[in-house]
């Protein structure tokens, strides 16, 4: 039997509507269905965070781009692909409107969908009370902890000394998470198919201020310094302490995210076009 996850934005009502039509759609089908523990969506079984992906042929989530996140970093566990339905505004890793999701369903079930690879990072700690690696599509950060202070932190790239940042915090981005945090820091838009690491301080209080962008097989290592500890937040998930002498160690994941993609959807540049409303309009001699 087929069976699919369906995790949606419990907030927002569009989405837990959207999510239950689904569900039932796919039960009329008889294709298995699971959600989260607590979620009340009404699929076939559910599962805690950690062993949700086991089994499944395919994750949707059902909101936004956070909610995307979310269902990425489950669905990595276990390297099971990713549809994202939109529900609100546009963004960048959703793919379909809920009308448009069965068809794509349908697809992906088939073994006919286009699923696309996204590089991922993980950072690993040291020197913390707590342990386990943090996956992350869009980005890790490591930022101050105490709203009137700066967080101090010394930079290495492939074991070489870089810098130590005095700054609001820290960035270290994929290409897919360039658009999000590490943009609002005045990072650069890199385009998903070209892999690489971005580095970008936030807020420094230094002369040197820009990102740095590295190959996707650069290692980043990030030691706490100074008076001030760190707090760590992948893909916006629940921040962690990192004490004074921690260390990140970042890098590329060992396990990417799969991202479904319908035929004739909008290219990356578009979606930057409309999403910041970027002027003009294409000349004559345009392509």
């Amino acid at each position: 039997m087929r069976r699919v996850g369906v995790i949606a934005h419990p907030a927002r009502e569009a989405a837990v509507r959207s999510a239950k039509d689904l569900l039932t759609w796919l039960a009329e089908r008889g294709v298995g269905t699971r959600e989260l523990e607590g979620a009340g969506l009404g699929a076939a079984s559910a599962a805690p965070p950690g062993t949700f992906a086991e089994g499944l042929d395919l994750v949707v989530s059902v909101g936004g781009d956070g909610t995307f996140l979310h269902a990425a970093h489950l669905a990595s566990l276990t390297g099971c692909p990713v549809l994202g339905v939109k529900v609100g505004r546009m963004g960048f890793l959703t793919e379909v409107e809920p009308e448009e999701a069965p068809a794509l369903i349908e697809r992906v079930l088939a073994g006919t969908a286009r699923v696309e690879e996204r590089l991922a990072v993980q950072a690993e700690p040291e020197g913390t009370t707590w342990a386990g690696a943090e996956w992350a599509l869009n980005e890790v950060i490591v930022e101050k902890g105490a709203r009137h202070r700066l967080v101090r932190l010394a930079l290495y790239v492939d074991g070489e000394y870089v810098t130590t940042f005095s700054a609001d915090g820290v960035i270290v981005a994929t290409p897919t998470g360039s658009t999000a945090y590490s943009f609002s820091a005045h990072g650069p838009i890199v385009v998903p198919t070209v892999p690489c690491l971005i580095v970008t301080p936030i807020a420094a209080h230094m002369v040197f201020d820009r990102s740095i962008v590295l190959g996707p097989d650069q290692r980043v290592t990030l030691e706490v310094t100074g008076e001030e500890p760190g707090l760590l937040s992948a893909d916006g998930r629940e921040s962690r302490e990192l004490p004074v002498g921690a260390v990140l160690r970042i890098a590329r994941a060992a396990t990417p995210a799969r991202l479904v993609r319908r035929d004739g959807a909008p290219g990356f540049l578009s979606l930057v076009r409309e999403k910041f409303g970027l002027p003009g309009e294409p000349g004559p001699k345009g392509p």
